[in-house]
């Protein structure tokens, strides 16, 4: 039984910078209480953006369903003979932005779909060249690692040289989608090829070579424990440490209708403490290396969400606008608009801050 001096110590290295181990982050999943936890990631917080909180106006696009890799724990995916698959044409993408980027003011707009083999290279090229255009104050911020690698193998060139491209046709920055847990063996019963978490990792970093800036996440809930959500966090905050490319951080909870995963016997969404317990440890492993660390509303909702802030988060996340791949798993969570989150962050006492893709403060509320 380890003692309450252990957390004492965790607390020092925290406060003198120093990255904590594997086994003190699984003492902080399996030992530490919540209380302890929440106390020390606010504190964390407090000192890099005080009560201010950020969110950002933005449209999920997910351009197409239709994806080759069919991962146990997602409901989204498509066989191009399925009646409901679908791909966007580039109009159809722009026709869709239309909808929203004046009347609400769009900022961000975050594209991916799936890896899907019948799209070339110039469909991408063509498609950010097209929104640059026809929305110039608009970030894109776009495409999975496993889209992105998928790209690379068919136009048969590097990983890099692909980037290159894609930045030269707008992509802003990279979404942290497709880093669920790193771990070869856990992605390989999640229905994951074993070397994709290397690869996101080996993506990661050729963006943040390039300059181009990123997001990381992690799903949490399913077949993992918490040696692997150390081992996560510590690759990730490695890279950080490099070239400090990461943007934000995201720790977000598997929804477990209609998936494989589901099927298997995994049939529960992970609970309230489970998700404050892995927002604090975020925040407490980044510490002030990783800056931003998002309370991901779009799976835990708008009240789960204000209790991140409390333990540890410092940006909201942003507003939602018929977004397809969480309601493929029979959870509904509508839209969101910026009013809400404004009002939501006043609640708590905070500071809403409405920032762009690159995190830039834009107005304060």
């Amino acid at each position: 039984m380890i003692s309450y001096s252990y957390m004492d110590s965790v607390e020092n290295k925290i406060k003198n910078g120093e990255t904590l181990d594997e086994n003190e982050i699984v003492y902080l999943y399996d030992s530490a209480s919540l209380r302890d936890l929440g106390r020390l990631a606010r504190s964390i917080t407090d000192e890099i953006s005080g009560n201010r909180v950020s969110f950002v106006s933005n449209l999920i696009l997910n351009y197409t369903n239709i994806c080759n890799v069919r991962c146990h724990f997602c409901a989204f995916y498509r066989k191009q003979t399925d009646s409901d698959a679908y791909t966007l044409s580039v109009d159809g993408v722009v026709d869709e932005i239309k909808k929203y980027y004046e009347p609400y003011g769009i900022k961000q707009l975050l594209i991916q779909g799936g890896v899907n083999s019948f799209l070339d290279l110039s469909y991408y090229t063509e498609l950010f060249q097209r929104i640059k255009k026809e929305f110039p104050r608009l970030g894109i911020h776009g495409l999975s690692t496993s889209e992105l690698h998928f790209i690379s193998l068919k136009a048969h060139i590097p990983v890099k040289d692909l980037l290159i491209k894609l930045r030269e046709s707008g992509l802003e920055t990279i979404p942290g989608a497709g880093g669920e847990i790193l771990d070869g063996s856990v992605r390989k019963r999640m229905g994951r090829p074993e070397e994709s978490g290397r690869q996101w990792l080996e993506i990661m970093e050729e963006a943040h070579k390039l300059g181009i800036h990123t997001s990381a996440t992690m799903m949490f809930g399913h077949l993992e424990t918490s040696m692997d959500k150390a081992h996560h966090m510590l690759s990730i905050l490695e890279l950080q440490k490099k070239y400090h490319g990461f943007l934000s951080f995201t720790p977000w909870n598997f929804e477990p209708g209609n998936t494989e995963l589901a099927k298997e016997g995994y049939k529960y969404r992970s609970g309230g403490v489970s998700v404050l317990k892995n927002i604090a440890i975020a925040r407490i492993v980044f510490n002030k290396d990783l800056p931003v660390i998002q309370s991901s509303w779009l799976t835990n909702g708008m009240q789960m969400a204000q209790m991140a802030i409390l333990f540890g988060a410092n940006d909201w996340g942003g507003t939602i606008y018929d977004e397809k791949v969480i309601p493929a798993t029979g959870k509904q969570v509508g839209n969101l608009r910026k009013d809400y989150i404004i009002n939501s962050i006043k609640q708590l006492n905070m500071i809403p801050v409405e920032r762009d893709n690159m995190y830039r403060a834009i107005k304060t509320y």
